[in-house]
């Protein structure tokens, strides 16, 4: 099996020529989502609590599983309660408060309704919790619209980025080429996994790579 390859180390500027489906991860990609920030001020003052939760929530054991879509957010704050002192309410508000901090990146969207335009299919693959998601949909329903062709988020298939089972579920649901597939994504490793399992990939690394790239 052909790897794929880094569109962003290998081209300047988007082939068009070479790509059918363009797809984008959520985080970092379409909606900002900064953990340091988000507990700074779910927190705000109490530097301890704030070092507690950012060990025992968003770098826990627990968090895979909300992607996963194996564990509510109610039965980890009652675990980790148990586990790891302190009050589940806390880690309540943790695990809730984040999800109204979150604001759009627009160039993002810039990049997604470029690639529109261009005539390309565009989708989305995220790792999500189902809360988190549901939410994301209401509060940015005017961005997101009828823009995609379809997409899959982790929680509802139990299946995660890089693992191989989460691009073939994408490409087998949606009929797409992965061979002209290229996946957005701000985390390494979950490019990697596409470029493994034949697909395209896009390291976004830095402000400003999708407007230089989708020119």
């Amino acid at each position: 099996m052909s790897e794929g390859i880094r569109f962003d180390l290998a081209y300047e500027t988007m082939p068009w020529h070479k790509v059918d489906a363009v797809i984008f991860d959520i985080g970092n990609v379409l909606i900002r989502f900064a953990p340091d920030d988000f507990i700074q001020q779910l927190f705000p003052g109490d530097e301890e609590k704030q070092q507690h939760m950012m060990k025992y929530v968003y770098n826990g054991k627990y968090w895979p599983c909300f992607d996963r879509g194996t564990i509510t957010y109610e039965e980890a704050a009652k675990r980790l309660a148990q586990e790891a002192g302190g009050k589940e309410e806390d880690y309540l508000h943790a695990l809730l408060g984040w999800i109204e901090l979150k604001t759009p990146i627009e160039e993002g969207w810039r990049a997604a309704a470029r690639c529109r335009r261009a005539g390309k299919k565009i989708y989305l693959l995220s790792n999500y919790p189902q809360t988190g998601y549901e939410r994301l949909r209401e509060k940015f329903a005017d961005h997101f619209g009828d823009l995609f062709d379809g997409g899959i988020i982790s929680c509802y298939e139990h299946v995660i980025k890089p693992e191989k089972e989460i691009y073939q579920l994408l490409c087998d649901r949606y009929g797409i080429d992965k061979s002209r597939a290229v996946f957005i994504d701000d985390t390494l490793r979950n490019i990697e996994g596409a470029n493994l399992f034949g697909m395209h990939g896009f390291h976004l690394h830095e402000n400003g790579m999708l407007d230089r790239f989708f020119i």
